[in-house]
């Protein structure tokens, strides 16, 4: 059942790695530029910096033309209209450099409409004090008013444009009124503003007017291109950033290890599976020459008409076989702008063609076994029933008695080793039938009791009643007896036998787990990887085959075997075998 979070149990979820690009709009990026209404608080904040970056350039530009101009000055009332432009540029840089870390530390978008109000105004008022100590309604500086609107337009969009516009005419309207006597004149404007007549004032108003309504539209239009332009350009960001991720995503992804590099092989991407299968890291091997990294690759990569090839990597247990592919990285034209270097862990694969070459040795030595034991076995049971008959020779000497025994002897041990090869390489399932463990496991501590070498050990059953597995009952019987003559074997100075049985779940599966325990002088860690191979042995008239006998049976009823040891203190088999359906069912 589902937890509230969509998992199950309420544990918490994994990351999503899905792209944006197929989340069907659930991304908080992707719904804001699916609004058109607003570009976001950042955007609007990137506009207002460079807003105010230009007052503040305009207001220095004014300052120091004022400053350089007025030294050229001899008219009293010219140097009245620059003091007080000096004064104004000067009070306005104040408020203009104060807006930086406000901008910087304010996040809300309502705030910051705020603020783009607040410099609105400050705007209209700076252009109102320059228009009134420059001339009045007929002032050149009333292009300062429209620069406004363009401003508005482009921080606030439409509503910034009219109310800029509604701003700038009434400030215009009010300077004309105070030339024309209607409304008080400020004291710091009293000796600059200049007294204009009504018709003068009314065609500076209207001409004016005119162009703040004309470059209103054209505000407006513009910063209506400039705001589907910026939600354009954000979309199109937003894609390629999935596509981006996309692209990530399905590379990571991928089992095979890919490694991207230029023409002069440095590398420029390297993706998950290339860093676990070549022992990679993406951060310190961006932009290495491939070589100097995989100097193994360097051999194969120069070869004239290169193809795949294979790639040995460690040794015993580590060892790891990758496939190495390079194509070339070709553009949207088909010019080569690079490779692209493939790996492929086919070590599963070079493991399968080796078992099917030693399964197919074995065919071969069954064929052989079946001939062995035709023509070897009878004349070899001739000369022991030969040799048996001589040793009753009354007359019979000592040393010719010890000599014939040494032929029986002898004859009966390669006899018992062409047995073992037959079974080995002739392997059948037998009879199966429902194999009681309780019983098997009893009789084989029995009979390892009784063996000539187990003279003052102790050997120990403890076996689970009721476990019962399919299988064939002798076979079985011996593979069990053959771990409990090793581990006898094992333990040439006295130490103690173990055989336990218990029932266990693993994988989510009953199983019917053996252990073989002793306390002999262990299996070296070099060799405990090799133990259960055909033919390899370390007793000096071993055949190597017992081992490799036990597994064969137990992986043909389903099981499998496992070894652990620690020399001279404890080596340990573990024979798995899948309880039968029915004692399953019960136990269940």
């Amino acid at each position: 059942m589902l937890g509230g979070n969509g998992t199950e149990g309420g544990e918490p979820p994994e990351r999503d790695l899905t792209p944006a690009l197929v989340r069907q709009g659930t991304s908080r990026d992707n719904a804001t530029v699916e609004n058109p209404a607003m570009l976001g608080a950042a955007s609007l904040r990137r506009k207002m910096l460079w807003m105010s970056w230009l007052r503040i350039v305009t207001m220095l530009v004014l300052v120091t033309a004022t400053a350089i101009f007025s030294g050229d000055t001899r008219t009293t009332f010219i140097e009245l209209v620059q003091d007080t432009l000096m004064w104004v540029g000067l009070v306005g840089l104040v408020p203009a450099a104060l807006y930086f870390p406000v901008l910087l530390a304010v996040r809300s978008l309502r705030w910051l409409y705020v603020i783009a109000v607040v410099q609105l105004l400050q705007d209209c008022l700076f252009s109102s004090v320059m228009v009134a100590s420059t001339g009045g309604s007929g002032s050149a500086f009333t292009f300062f008013f429209s620069l406004n609107i363009v401003v508005a337009g482009i921080v606030m969009g439409r509503l910034g444009t009219v109310v800029s516009i509604v701003l700038s005419f009434g400030m215009l309207v009010g300077i004309s009124l105070m030339e024309l006597g209607h409304l008080p004149v400020p004291p710091f404007l009293a000796d600059v503003l200049v007294r204009s007549s009504m018709n003068a004032v009314l065609y500076s108003i209207g001409l004016n007017s005119v162009a703040f309504i004309s470059i209103g539209i054209l505000s407006s239009y513009l910063s209506e291109q400039l705001r589907r332009s910026d939600i354009q350009r954000e979309r199109y960001r937003a894609t390629l950033e999935d596509l981006k991720q996309l692209h990530e995503s399905i590379l990571a992804s991928v089992e095979t290890g890919i490694v991207s590099c230029r023409l002069d092989n440095r590398i420029l991407h390297v993706n998950r599976a290339a860093e676990t299968l070549l022992n990679l890291d993406v951060q310190r091997v961006r932009g290495l020459h491939l070589f100097d990294v995989l100097p193994e690759l360097r051999g194969p990569m120069e070869q004239p008409g290169i193809g795949p090839f294979e790639l040995r990597r460690g040794s015993g247990a580590q060892e790891v076989w990758l496939r190495i592919a390079v194509s070339p990285w070709m553009s949207r034209v088909g010019e080569m702008i690079g490779r692209i270097v493939s790996a492929q862990d086919v070590t599963a694969l070079k493991r399968l063609e080796a078992r099917m070459k030693a399964d197919e040795r074995l065919a071969t030595l069954g064929k052989l076994s079946a001939v062995v034991a035709h023509e070897i076995r009878n004349p070899l049971a001739a000369i022991s029933a030969s040799a048996q008959m001589l040793t009753m020779t009354a007359s019979l000497q000592d040393e010719d008695q010890r000599a014939l025994d040494i032929v029986v002897r002898e004859t009966d041990r390669l006899n018992g080793w062409i047995t073992d090869l037959l079974d080995y390489a002739r392997p059948r399932k037998g009879d199966i039938r429902l194999v009681d463990l309780h019983a098997l496991l009893g009789q084989v501590v029995q009979l390892a009791s009784g063996f000539p070498n187990a003279e003052g050990m102790t050997i120990e059953g403890d076996v689970e009643p009721g476990l019962k597995v399919w299988a064939d009952s002798d076979r079985l019987h011996r593979a069990f007896l053959n771990l409990a003559k090793n581990s006898l074997e094992a333990m040439s100075q006295g130490g103690q036998l173990v055989i336990r049985a218990r029932r266990r779940w693993v994988d989510g599966r009953q199983w019917a787990v053996v252990r073989v325990i002793d306390n002999g002088w262990g299996i070296p860690a070099e060799e405990i990887g090799r133990i259960f191979d055909a033919f390899y042995t370390t007793k000096p008239r071993g055949t190597g085959l017992g081992l490799a006998t036990v597994v064969q049976v137990v992986e043909e009823v389903g099981g499998f075997v496992a070894v652990s040891s620690v020399p001279h203190v404890r080596t340990e088999f573990e024979v798995r075998l899948p309880l039968s359906i029915d004692e399953s069912e019960v136990a269940g």
